[in-house]
């Protein structure tokens, strides 16, 4: 299944609308494009200190309990 980049953008626009509102997804939107944010960047910082199995898996578990998403978008974009 090849996927194109607007079904990618739409899906994401979706996902940010569905868990944090239609307000909030486009501060983070232009947030980002504002600060040239470097996502990778970011992320490699969060796994650096990874560096074996088990500690890959409990990074995993702990970011699934931290990771809660609200929101109650109006639209969705």
């Amino acid at each position: 299944m090849k996927t194109n980049t607007v079904e990618v953008i739409d899906r994401g626009m979706k996902c940010l609308s569905d868990n944090i509102g239609a307000r909030d997804a486009e501060i983070f939107i232009a947030t980002i494009l504002r600060e040239r944010f470097d996502y990778t960047m970011w992320r490699r910082g969060l796994i650096d200190d990874i560096d074996s199995f088990d500690k890959l898996d409990s990074f995993v578990n702990k970011s699934k309990k931290r990771a809660v998403f609200k929101g109650s978008p109006q639209i969705t974009i």
